[in-house]
C-alpha cells in the first residue's frame, strides 16, 4: 500500500469536535460542578467532621486489630515454644 497516497476511510472533522466540546462544557452539570469549586464546596475528597468518641472507638479498634494479627503471624513462635518440651 502507497501510504503517500492512502486516503483513510473517515475523515476528523475538527469543527465537529469542537462543538462536541463545547457543548459538554455548556452543560449544566459542567456549570453546577464549576461554581461548586469557586465557591469552596465542590472538594468531594474531604471526609465529614466526625465526633471525637467515634474517632476513639476506631483507633481503639484499629490498634486490637493490629494486636490480633500480630498473635496470628506470632502463633507459629509460640507453637514451637508450647511443645518444644514435649515428648512424644
Amino acid at each position: 500500500m502507497d501510504w503517500a497516497t492512502h486516503e483513510p476511510e473517515f475523515r476528523f472533522d475538527i469543527r465537529a469536535e469542537r462543538e462536541e466540546y463545547e457543548r459538554l462544557f455548556q452543560h449544566p452539570a459542567r456549570a453546577l460542578q464549576d461554581r461548586l469549586a469557586r465557591c469552596g464546596g465542590g472538594d468531594r475528597t474531604r471526609r465529614p467532621a466526625m465526633p471525637e468518641w467515634k474517632k476513639l472507638y476506631l483507633k481503639q479498634a484499629e490498634q486490637e486489630r493490629l494486636l490480633h494479627q500480630a498473635r496470628v503471624l506470632a502463633w507459629g513462635k509460640e507453637k514451637r515454644y508450647y511443645y518444644a518440651h514435649k515428648i512424644t
